[in-house]
């Protein structure tokens, strides 16, 4: 297994995953003009942007970029419910990109910050790592940049580190 980060998120006064850390309140008042070059700011947008709902039903969450990394809107996009079955990955994840890349091309510098909510521990699983990587070559292919990729649990925000199975 790779290296992971994980911030919790904080429900009724209580931290619910293993570590400690950030979660949306610590957000500034100002947070929206800040980049999100910064993975505990990120991580922070991506603990309030991808819903406890969200994170239950598995949606994959698109936080989109101007030119200086600044938020400017979220989308989210709800995945199947078999999305944990699916055989890719990287074809689900490609087809909910799809729609994406066209429209920051209209927008030369969007950048993106990418978030797969899902039901589940707070662990880094081969799923996970599969997403990381093909949201990361998918986006590079497609001359995108990543800011980066978190997953979103009941339990917290992690970045997954990209594996060698996750490359394979």
């Amino acid at each position: 297994m790779g290296h992971f980060a994980l911030w919790t998120t904080r429900i009724g006064g209580r931290n619910h995953g293993t570590f400690t850390g950030m979660s949306f309140e610590n957000l500034s008042a100002t947070w929206v003009d800040e980049p999100l070059t910064d993975p505990g700011v990120a991580a922070d947008a991506v603990d309030l942007m991808v819903s406890l709902g969200d994170r239950r039903r598995g949606t994959f969450t698109v936080l989109i970029c101007d030119p200086h990394n600044r938020y400017l809107a979220t989308v989210a996009i709800e995945l199947p419910a078999t999305f944990s079955l699916e055989p890719s990955p990287a074809q689900l994840c490609e087809t909910a990109l799809h729609p994406f890349i066209p429209a920051a091309h209209t927008a030369p510098g969007t950048a993106l910050v990418l978030a797969l909510g899902r039901p589940g521990p707070a662990r880094m699983t081969d799923l996970d790592a599969q997403w990381a990587h093909a949201a990361a070559t998918i986006c590079g292919a497609a001359g995108i940049r990543l800011l980066g990729f978190y997953v979103a649990t009941k339990d917290g925000i992690y970045q997954p580190a990209l594996t060698e199975s996750a490359a394979a």
